[in-house]
């Protein structure tokens, strides 16, 4: 759900993505700056196990909404799920 008191994402966000074994990936934790290791290893030994892979991640790109919030027809997934 989206939070509208959340701070907006831009190119300073790091996002922590876990992945599972399967290619499923699911963000584990968002911070609008440069996190220490400590601060992702706290998160990588809060979450689930199971994970196979942990990414530390920048937005390269920032796409919007469109503004009536539907959303797209075409596949999220750049594998062409």
């Amino acid at each position: 759900m989206y939070n509208k008191n959340a701070p907006p994402i831009d190119y300073k966000t790091h996002i922590l993505i876990a992945v599972r074994g399967d290619g499923v990936m699911t963000v584990i934790c968002d911070w609008p700056h440069l996190p220490t290791q400590a601060e992702v290893q706290e998160q990588i030994d809060a979450s689930a196990s199971g994970y196979a892979a942990f990414a530390l991640c920048t937005p390269t790109s920032i796409l919007p909404v469109d503004a009536a919030g539907g959303g797209r027809d075409k596949a999220r997934s750049g594998r062409g799920a």
